[in-house]
């Protein structure tokens, strides 16, 4: 299963996106959005949030 971000948790810190060795993710207002046609299952999106908004 793919990561998934918590809306409510993610504070648009963009570290995710910074971290992403696929480009798999965007931000939407502000929030962060994973492209499950790019994203490999790193995980390491999850690692890298510092407020725990993606599992």
């Amino acid at each position: 299963m793919l990561p998934v971000v918590d809306r409510d948790k993610c504070n648009g810190c963009a570290e995710c996106i910074t971290q992403c060795p696929n480009d798999a993710i965007t931000m939407v207002n502000n929030k962060a959005v994973i492209n499950p046609s790019k994203c490999r299952n790193c995980r390491i999106c999850e690692e890298v949030c510092p407020v725990n908004a993606i599992h």
